[in-house]
């Protein structure tokens, strides 16, 4: 096993990624939801009106594994789905009220998550902190908008 101290830049930003992620996802869990349900909410929430097909290349899910949650989120009344009025083949998923409700509960239970996680982190570090990874977002974007 690879020492905290030996490990790249890559590595830890994943392991500190994984474990977020993973407490996220059982938080969700315990309110009844799939990593899936949660990322179509949040996807919807950004994004306003998706189509499902646009969901899953978002996401990053199987179409099964989208429609399953889908189902569930309308049966919570957490989602509307109707036909796109140009392409009946295509159908509009949108959050209802009560999606929208559930969305901003999930957005404070991730902002303390994330203040728990950092509260033995001094402000100077965590502002340092953010900068530095804003920087290494922008030269990552760059450098993969000029290669690809």
């Amino acid at each position: 096993m690879i020492k905290e101290e030996d490990k790249t830049l890559f590595m830890l930003i994943a392991d500190v990624h994984r474990q977020f992620g993973h407490k996220i996802r059982e938080i969700e869990k315990k309110n009844g939801y799939s990593t899936c349900a949660s990322c179509i909410l949040i996807e919807l929430h950004k994004n306003g009106s998706l189509t499902q097909v646009e969901l899953v290349e978002k996401i990053y899910m199987r179409p099964s594994s989208v429609s399953v949650a889908l189902q569930k989120l309308e049966t919570d009344g957490l989602i509307t789905r109707t036909s796109k009025d140009d392409d009946l083949r295509y159908t509009l998923v949108n959050l209802t009220q009560l999606g929208k409700q559930y969305c901003e509960k999930m957005k404070l239970r991730i902002k303390n998550l994330d203040e728990k996680m950092t509260e033995k982190i001094n402000d100077n570090d965590l502002v340092k902190l953010k900068n530095t990874l804003i920087k290494l977002s922008a030269e990552l974007k760059e450098e993969f908008n000029e290669d690809f």
